[in-house]
């Protein structure tokens, strides 16, 4: 079924912090390739940044050379703290109990609210080792879990490009983060990683706004969703193929119990077959109408002859060296075969061998399909024989054993109808110890009207009592006064311990309550300081039109009276030139006066006029 677009990958950068950022490395360098941007931006902004780098690089440089390279990288980048746990390079694996305990010290002491780890979907087996090991100290340890509850993981790519669900735009810091890799020179001499980097930034950057040149991608998610999530979920999620090196498969039967059930037993074969595992399905069919399957053995019974008997036919004609179990209602998570058969290859002196599951609960839903609404996680616990004794804390779909060690321990005892793999447990374990592989790969479903056996009969109900009691008395002979005092003693101090977590936990929620309250109270205090200036900017603003509409009017006066000066130079220039002719005019009739009074002048002091004046006289005196 497919996504819509903006789900498949990010169209806008997030700003991804965290107060206290945990940065958990495979090798001193993958720290700056997959996170340099990150803890560039944090330390830039005055946050608190710690790097651990898991093992000393050895496969490809000296030791030391390589860390104090790392610690020169990181220096550029503005300073973070660094440790160096010193695992052999490419064998981080082997060493997955003590690297545990040692992240497990880091985590509590650091408690970090933003962790970057490498993707599960990196080919590196360190890098694969690294997070799988972190994934499953947080999926078996109820304390650091409660007191990391706040916390938030961001996966991070190296060497396998993934599908992020988060983009940080470290284009302001990017060029601090290619020098920071420059500085591991001993590993330039290999490949030319700040080219890979930068491309793959550059790369990152193809779905977000042309200003952003460099971007990091990773796959986040709350850390307590990581209690119930296993790791094919995550690698899935990141929508990449994983590489991993497998030893030889392992031959292995599943035996598969139902009845009346084909759409849950459908459910059941596709997450076995969705394993990727080379193994025979056996399903028993206790009394049902027949299952319609193929490439499946199929053993039918006419009638009910119950659970136990129902399980041990199945094994019975199993032809694997190797078996597990699994009822038509419960689930495989696609690593789960190939966890079990990893643990039995490397410690193979074990009775059996046994993962962890998530509890999920099941209706109808409104569209005619189950939903799951609610997933805890009831089981997982190291093995203790006295406590299994007491009570079952391994679900059956979870183990894995030697068919002929089921054989010989005499299977499930057909008087029990409810407990029967318990009291096969409690068997078994007096042969010899169970291994505990503490991973999520599979999962217990409850499932409303559906006959789930456990729904059917809970936890105070009297057949669930009457079944306990039942295995009580069986094995009354191995529970006495001493077993009951220590496993009394240590489940207590075991409910101490989660207590004090709880009431620690219980304590940091409070003061994250008053964290809260404290900051919605600054919150509307500045959003009331915020209001008042928007009223001032508003204010201001109004002011501003006004002074630009009467700026405005004073620029069309001036221009009008720009306008009317001009007219008026027009006119005085006008007028200047009228006057120029004027007085030019005069000038020439003023001339012109005068030389015609020159000229009368002359005549009057002539002769001629003087004759003539007597003539004119005596003209007229007569």
């Amino acid at each position: 079924m497919g996504v819509p677009e903006s789900e498949a990958i990010p169209y806008e950068a997030q700003d991804l912090r965290g107060e206290r950022l945990l940065v958990l490395s495979p090798h001193p360098d993958d720290e700056v390739i997959g996170c340099g941007g990150l803890i560039a931006l944090h330390v830039q902004e005055g946050r608190t940044v710690r790097v651990i780098v898991a093992t000393d690089g050895a496969q490809a440089g000296e030791a030391k050379i390589r860390e104090e390279e790392s610690r020169a990288a990181l220096a550029l980048l503005g300073g973070a703290s660094v440790e160096f746990l010193r695992f052999p390079d490419r064998r981080l694996r082997e060493h997955a109990a003590e690297l545990k305990q040692r992240l497990r010290a880091a985590l509590l002491e650091f408690l970090p609210d933003l962790i970057a780890v490498p993707n599960p979907a990196e080919i590196h087996p360190d890098h694969i080792a690294l997070s799988c090991a972190f994934c499953e100290l947080i999926q078996s340890d109820e304390t650091l879990f409660a007191r990391l509850a706040v916390t938030r993981v961001a996966f991070y790519e190296v060497s396998a490009p993934a599908r992020p669900n988060c983009l940080v735009d470290i284009s302001a810091v990017a060029e601090s983060k290619y020098t920071a890799i420059a500085m591991h020179a001993s590993q330039l001499v290999f490949r030319d990683y700040v080219a890979y980097a930068r491309g793959l930034n550059t790369y990152r950057s193809m779905t977000l706004p042309p200003d952003v040149r460099f971007t990091e991608a990773y796959w986040t998610t709350p850390l307590p969703s990581l209690r119930t999530m296993p790791v094919s979920q995550i690698r899935a999620a990141a929508g990449a193929p994983v590489v991993e090196v497998e030893h030889e498969p392992l031959p292995v039967s599943v035996i598969v119990r139902t009845k009346d059930r084909p759409a849950l037993l459908r459910d059941a074969i596709r997450s076995i077959r969705g394993t990727g595992y080379p193994s025979e399905v056996v399903i028993v069919n206790d009394g049902g109408a027949e299952p319609q399957l193929e490439e499946a053995k199929i053993i039918n019974h006419p009638s009910s002859l119950g659970r136990s008997e129902a399980m041990n036919a199945g094994v019975r004609a199993a032809r694997s060296a190797f078996i597990a179990f699994l009822d038509d209602d419960d689930l495989y998570y696609p690593e789960h075969l190939a966890a079990l058969t990893g643990a039995a290859h490397t410690a193979s002196h074990h009775a059996a061998w046994y993962t962890e599951a998530v509890s999920a609960f099941v209706r109808m839903g409104g569209s005619g399909k189950y939903e799951t609404y609610a997933r805890m996680r009831i089981f997982g616990q190291d093995f203790d024989r006295e406590l299994l004794l007491v009570d079952n804390y391994i679900p059956l779909p979870t183990l894995l054993m030697r068919r002929d060690t089921f054989l010989d321990s005499g299977g499930f005892d057909p008087a029990f109808d409810l407990f029967e793999d318990w009291d096969f447990l409690i068997r078994l374990s007096q042969r010899a110890t169970l291994a505990h592989v503490p991973r999520v790969t599979c999962e217990i479903r409850h499932i409303e009207g559906a006959g789930s056996i456990t729904l059917e009969s809970p936890e105070g109900s009297q057949r669930f009592r009457e079944a306990k009691l039942q295995v009580w008395k069986k094995h009354a002979s191995m529970i006495d006064e001493t077993v009951m005092a220590d496993v009394f003693e240590r489940q207590k101090r075991r409910i101490g311990m989660l207590h004090s977590s709880l009431v620690e936990s219980d304590g940091s929620q409070s003061q994250l309550r008053r964290d809260v309250d404290r900051l919605q109270r600054e919150k509307s205090t500045l959003l009331g300081e915020m209001q008042a200036l928007y009223e001032r900017i508003n204010e201001i603003s109004m002011r501003i039109s006004h002074l630009e509409g009467a700026n405005e009017e004073v620029h069309k006066a001036l221009a009008a009276a720009e306008e009317d000066r001009h007219e008026q130079s027009l006119r005085l220039q006008d007028t200047r030139a009228a006057l120029a002719e004027k007085e030019r005019t005069n000038g020439a009739l003023f001339a012109e006066t005068a030389r015609l009074q020159s000229l009368l002048d002359l005549i009057y002091q002539s002769k001629t006029w003087k004759l003539h004046s007597i003539v004119e006289k005596m003209k007229g005196g007569a």
